[in-house]
């Protein structure tokens, strides 16, 4: 995912591309934001144990988790095209994934004090950029159905009072046409229609 990114990121600078929109699930991993402390690794050993390694990464934030079940959406663009600076920017990625969320009949919230889009479960979705010659890498990530083992290892954002929440989790209760709806693709094809209407763009069509 990292190449494709970095490919992409060039593909934009270039002029060759306008945005892209990558979306990935990645092999269980815990990322290291540039905020982020090994503090918020609440169980190393056993990550350790699962195979699971700790990685720094580029982008901002803290400490999160990343693994199947996770939807991770790497959009590439120029914020000047979108006449964004960085706030604004992770605020429209906030926006996508409240719409998504909507989508399934859920109220999401931003939180004032840290990135990111809560339930009453918790954390739904987080978020951590990175930006350079104008143009963005990293992305969002929205729990759908990810280990809860897995991310009971860390403390997200680095706050032990932060849980992490998921949309499968969400919707135990809704009825059975809802909950195939959180097949990964269905959450993907919603998520790209979620994130074209907060930023202006045409979503493409699907089948």
């Amino acid at each position: 995912a990292l190449a494709e990114q970095r490919a992409a990121h060039a593909a934009v600078v270039a002029g060759d591309e306008r945005a892209l929109l990558l979306l990935v699930e990645h092999d269980p991993v815990v990322t290291l934001g540039r905020r982020g402390l090994r503090d918020g690794v609440r169980a190393p050993d056993r990550l350790r144990s699962l195979g699971i390694p700790i990685v720094e990464s580029e982008r901002g934030g803290d400490v999160t988790y990343h693994g199947p079940g996770q939807l991770v959406a790497y959009p590439v663009l120029r914020l000047s095209d979108f006449r964004l600076d960085v706030r604004a920017y992770v605020g429209a990625l906030e926006g996508a994934a409240l719409r998504l969320l909507a989508s399934y009949g859920l109220e999401g919230r931003r939180d004032p004090e840290m990135h990111g889009v809560f339930t009453a479960g918790g954390k739904i979705a987080s978020v951590g950029v990175h930006v350079s010659r104008g143009v963005t890498r990293h992305g969002i990530a929205v729990n759908v159905d990810p280990s809860a083992e897995h991310w009971a290892c860390i403390d997200p954002c680095g706050q032990a009072d932060v849980r992490a929440a998921s949309l499968r989790a969400e919707l135990a209760a809704a009825d059975a046409a809802t909950v195939a709806a959180c097949a990964m693709p269905v959450v993907k094809r919603r998520f790209v229609a979620a994130f074209a209407a907060e930023f202006g763009l045409t979503a493409p069509e699907t089948g």
